[in-house]
């Protein structure tokens, strides 16, 4: 049941569940506090420990998809996000919590580092720009979703709720993945042992190209995770309510995808790239001069969001160019892919809360902006080589 439309839906789905287990979970944490009689910042350690486990989980299981292919893999995945979430709803004692939060981020991330890797066994060059374009669409508005879902979840039955969406969710993607098709075949496998087949990491990283392209969507996402970090203190110096950052994020989100989309219309993944890499430093550059000016938080949030639409292009061009490169490895590439985002989230959040936040915001895109297009112009000179 391989057909276009299913992949398509289903590997865009699999791909947000790091949505799922963070933007879902943080409308919760209030009553967590409450029920667990803890403090605010050993709950929020079940945020950092479910990172944690979406960034180490996918170096895991990207190198053994490329071993024993895509499917078996995955339904593993699925199937202990499934038993580690249903384990979380009788928990009592938070520091358990914790523990099962960094084991729910681990096996979900199995689902979303081979998603890129089944697209790309799927479909080529232009299909495959599609594919990731969808992925990167339901990836820009499942942020718009999943709080909204998880507070309405709260309302109804406190924390419990939310962790219980999480588990219908997991259960319903995991009955999907049982009709999902093998897309790497036998001969096209690691023929190696299980501890060789982590050193493709090196193999794929001495791939100029990819490489390049890695750093590459890592300084641009220094974008998006800013703006995350930014939003609630920016829209708070500028007056706004607290109940404003949760829309504000939204419509973010919004251009995010609107950008994803946009990506499919290029006529190759590289032009994409280019593009995208134009916008974001001449954006970034409007950013730095409207916040350094400090000329209020309409024009910073337009701005922003056309920034962010060509930050959604390069999310999908860079992605499809980088795993056409390392298409032999595409299990390895997507991990890689995968956990330098959350690496780079792990690292920009505390940046952009240094000194004068307007100041520290604003440069931290520009600078993201322009790394960004010059390692985007040393995979197009790579790919020439």
């Amino acid at each position: 049941m391989n057909n276009s439309l299913f992949l398509y839906i289903l590997l865009g789905l699999l791909a947000a569940l790091a949505t799922v287990i963070n933007n879902m979970f943080s409308p919760a944490m209030p009553s967590m506090v409450e029920f667990f009689g803890s403090t605010e910042s050993m709950v929020q350690g079940g945020l950092m420990t479910g990172m944690l486990g979406l960034a180490l989980g996918q170096l895991l299981f990207g190198p053994l998809s490329d071993k024993v292919g895509r499917r078996r893999p995955l339904l593993v995945s699925m199937v202990l996000f499934a038993l580690t979430t249903l384990c979380i709803l009788p928990v009592t004692d938070v520091r358990l919590f914790v523990a099962l939060r960094f084991v729910q981020g681990f096996t979900a991330a199995g689902a979303i580092a081979i998603s890129r890797s089944v697209a790309t066994d799927s479909f080529n060059s232009r299909d495959l720009l599609k594919a990731m374009a969808v992925i990167n669409i339901v990836n820009g508005l499942a942020p718009i979703v999943t709080p909204m879902v998880g507070g309405a979840a709260v309302g109804v039955a406190g924390w419990h709720g939310v962790f219980a969406v999480m588990l219908g969710v997991a259960l319903v993607l995991t009955a999907c993945c049982f009709f999902l098709k093998e897309s790497l075949p036998a001969e096209k496998r690691q023929n190696r042992s299980f501890l060789a087949t982590f050193r493709l990491f090196g193999a794929v990283l001495s791939n100029r190209t990819f490489l390049s392209m890695l750093l590459h969507q890592a300084c641009a996402l220094a974008l998006l995770f800013g703006n995350i970090a930014s939003s609630a203190f920016i829209a708070q110096h500028y007056g706004l309510a607290p109940a404003t950052v949760g829309i504000v994020l939204a419509v973010n989100g919004v251009f995010i995808g609107i950008g994803a989309g946009f990506a499919a219309r290029f006529k190759s993944a590289l032009a994409g790239v280019r593009v995208s890499c134009m916008g974001m430093v001449v954006m970034s550059a409007i950013v730095a001069v409207v916040l350094f000016l400090d000329l209020g938080f309409i024009p910073y949030e337009i701005v922003v969001c056309i920034m962010l639409a060509f930050m959604g292009i390069t999310l999908t061009s860079s992605t499809t160019h980088a795993m056409e490169c390392a298409r032999e490895h595409a299990g390895t590439a997507s991990a890689l892919f995968g956990a330098a985002g959350f690496l780079v989230g792990g690292l920009v959040s505390p940046i952009v809360g240094m000194g004068n936040m307007l100041h520290s915001t604003a440069i931290t895109f520009l600078a993201g902006a322009i790394l960004s297009s010059l390692f985007a112009l040393m995979a197009v000179n790579a790919s020439r080589r």
